[in-house]
């Protein structure tokens, strides 16, 4: 055996060097590993939040649209039930039943394809009607009837007439 007291420990050594490299390769790669990990989840999340913020937006108006369906369903509901106490809070339910009879015709086809510019102008209405619809069930009109005392008016027109007569005659 042709070994040599001192080849033993240069054969370690390299040893020990060798597992180094292997051990510094293998966290090299695991560290870019991490970091390629990183930039990919960075970009998924900035190409991601658009899309988010989108669908978030479409489920904001869906539930605005929702909320002022109800609305709508609650005033027609209270539209049913005001009592008819006058002949004026008659014509004006009749007016505003009318008006939420021909809007529920339109809600009925066109709800699901409602744009967002449609919600916003149709639920400020509806709100409108809600709260016309609370006024008339609670008894309160939104006219009030002026009777006119026109005896004043037909007396005096009735003078002159009879004023006029008889100069007529002489003729």
């Amino acid at each position: 055996m042709d070994r040599q007291p001192g080849k033993r420990g240069v054969l370690v050594a390299q040893k020990i060097e060798y597992s180094a490299n292997f051990k510094r390769n293998y966290v090299a790669v695991f560290a870019f590993f991490l970091f390629f990990l990183m930039i990919v989840s960075e970009l998924v999340l900035a190409l991601s939040i658009p899309a988010f913020v989108r669908r978030e937006d479409a489920f904001a108006n869906e539930i605005r649209k929702r909320r002022m369906i109800l609305r709508f369903d609650h005033a027609r509901h209270i539209c049913r039930e005001i009592q008819e106490n006058s002949e004026i809070i008659a014509m004006e339910k009749k007016l505003l039943s009318d008006n939420l009879n021909y809007l529920a015709i339109y809600l009925r086809k066109e709800a699901s394809k409602l744009t967002v510019d449609e919600v916003n102008t149709l639920d400020p209405l509806i709100t409108q009607m809600y709260k016309f619809a609370g006024r008339l069930k609670s008894g309160k009109s939104f006219s009030s009837e002026n009777r006119l005392d026109s005896s004043k008016y037909l007396d005096k027109l009735v003078q002159k007439v009879s004023d006029a007569k008889p100069q007529m005659n002489d003729f």
